[in-house]
């Protein structure tokens, strides 16, 4: 059996994203989202290493807020783009590890990822 190469938990999670690369991408909904990383599903190929900008789009109650990272994309396939995170602002990754507790069902497991990993890498 393969050895699990993931660092982080992943979460579906039922909002906007954008990605940008040398134009924009949107998707209604991103497949799977971690600390690390994301599964967007957008129908383009890009070659693996292309750098690029997500901005996953969260509604609050008086105004709309957004986490913004830079990333490259990992792999591309079957209606689907592979992004992993590389720079993200410490308020965007605040938010972002926020969602990921809040939305896991194993609260106890993300909190021992982001001990073990505070930022990105």
């Amino acid at each position: 059996m393969p050895s699990e190469k993931r660092r982080f938990t992943r979460i579906a999670f039922n909002v906007g994203a954008e990605l940008k690369t040398d134009r924009l991408y949107r998707a209604d909904k991103i497949l799977n989202l971690s600390v690390g990383g994301c599964l967007l599903p957008i129908d383009t190929h890009f070659e693996p290493g292309t750098e690029c900008l997500v901005r996953i789009y969260m509604l609050g109650a008086m105004s709309e807020l957004s986490v913004e990272v830079k990333g490259v994309v990992v792999r591309c396939g079957e209606g689907s783009v592979a992004v992993k995170f590389t720079k993200v602002s410490p308020d965007s990754l605040f938010h972002l590890q926020h969602i990921v507790l809040y939305n896991s069902t194993d609260t106890d497991s993300i909190e021992e990822e982001l001990d073990r990993h505070p930022g990105l890498l």
